[in-house]
């Protein structure tokens, strides 16, 4: 994904910017200084984006450039300085002052979709590729900022087992430092031939990372959502468990028709419906209560009005037991759950 530096370059194929690049990085700070200080703002402008793409540069170009342009070297100076661009910043600030080298080397502004809606536009084959070569947590990051059914496209154009690693990192994510979704969607934008920059790098973006992974396997077809959640419990069987368990929630059994709850109804205890319901939306509720008899409901919402307050934690214990009957039910062929999957 990354450009090769123009250091590697034989010096016959360099450009004059290069070439001056290297011959200032090789001057001592005080001749350097001079030299940037009888520049003028284009040209230190040039200078310093040449110097930003440098990397090592090997003492035989060094001696090359220098021999080309007829420069006297009376002692070899490997240049090997890393951060070229903040040392010519610093340069220039000696140079020209302060406060003319910070507008000099202030982000230009740039017209033009931010980042973020140049990702979310690209091409699926074209994101898949960039992804594949960017270290995982990068690419993870960067997952996070496409529509759930964007990045189940991603993902089933990667191979199995990187799907199943950005899975599993995704579902561990819970808040996410604004730097590093810049970072992160810098490196993309850059290879995708865009520009554009993020707010403040203070700012932490909450993000249910769980949910967000349930909602790519919801959106893959099920033979690949379910063979990428086998292919992560290989690795984390309780990050596999726990997207398991947010890709249905007892909200969903909303979704199932009441006359197709019976199965589910005659299996789960009162005791537990009367907790799991005790929180529910009045519409969820109706829908529980509807699949049961006139007087199996009365007694339920006789139970609900006489019933002390439950923690939280009891109330979720109990819809997620009735939630994961539901799906032994299922896995039995006793309950039809709505069906989930994206295009084959």
């Amino acid at each position: 994904m990354s450009t090769p530096s123009p250091a590697r370059a034989p010096a016959s194929s360099l450009q004059q910017r290069h070439k001056a690049a290297i011959a200032v990085l090789a001057l001592d700070e005080a001749t350097a200084t001079a030299v940037l200080g009888s520049l003028d703002e284009a040209e230190l402008k040039k200078l310093s984006a040449a110097v930003d793409e440098l990397d090592v540069v090997p003492d035989e170009l060094l001696f090359s450039v220098l021999e080309e342009l007829e420069r006297a070297l009376q002692r070899p100076v490997a240049v090997g300085r890393g951060g070229g661009g903040a040392y010519v910043r610093r340069l220039a600030g000696a140079a020209l002052g302060e406060e003319r080298a910070n507008r000099l080397f202030a982000p230009p502004r740039v017209d033009g979709p931010p980042p973020l809606e140049l990702l979310k536009s690209a091409r699926v084959e074209t994101l898949s590729t960039l992804l594949a070569e960017e270290h995982p947590q990068i690419a993870a990051v960067i997952l996070t900022q496409l529509p759930s059914r964007t990045a189940a496209k991603v993902l089933r154009n990667l191979e199995p087992a990187l799907a199943a690693q950005l899975l599993s990192r995704l579902s561990s994510l819970d808040d996410i430092p604004a730097h590093a979704i810049a970072e992160a969607t810098e490196i993309l934008v850059r290879a995708l031939a865009a520009t554009g920059g993020l707010g403040d790098a203070d700012v932490r973006a909450e993000f249910d990372g769980l949910q967000f992974s349930a909602s790519i396997i919801n959106e893959l077809p099920q033979a690949t959502g379910d063979s990428l959640l086998e292919k992560i419990g290989e690795t984390d069987q309780a990050a596999a468990g726990r997207i398991k368990e947010a890709m249905f929630t007892f909200e969903d059994l909303l979704r199932v028709e009441a006359r197709q709850l019976g199965p589910l109804m005659s299996a789960v205890q009162s005791e537990t419906l009367v907790v799991a319901l005790s929180t529910a939306s009045p519409e969820l509720r109706d829908h529980f209560l509807s699949a049961l008899s006139q007087r199996a409901a009365a007694t339920i919402r006789d139970d609900l009005s006489a019933m002390a307050p439950k923690r939280v934690s009891e109330v979720e214990q109990a819809q997620r037991e009735i939630v994961d009957l539901a799906m032994r039910l299922a896995d039995e062929g006793k309950l039809q759950l709505p069906p989930r999957g994206g295009e084959e």
